[in-house]
């Protein structure tokens, strides 16, 4: 049996001052979204819905976050994705 790949990207908008989040091919109903920095402290977390298809869109608002490299990790209760960004 194939199974899809999930999709996932975030990245930082210097104007806007967030991050910005995209998935889709998600398991899962619900979830949460969290920004972790390198020492491994969560920085923001806030919940997430699973629309159909499982797609998933959200913002992490960086007002008070210092620059530097940060892990966005999403999870589902079926799975967790991760990526990399930069807030500069």
């Amino acid at each position: 049996m194939y199974q899809q790949q999930v999709f996932f990207q975030a990245w930082y908008n210097s104007e806007w001052n967030m991050i910005h989040v995209n998935a889709s091919k998600l398991k899962g109903r619900a979830g949460s979204l969290r920004l972790i920095d390198m020492e491994g402290r969560l920085v923001v977390e806030k919940k997430v819905e699973v629309i159909a298809g499982g797609y998933v869109t959200g913002e992490i608002p960086m007002n008070g976050v210092v620059n530097g490299v940060y892990l966005v990790n999403l999870i589902t209760e079926a799975e967790s994705i991760s990526s990399k960004t930069i807030k500069f």
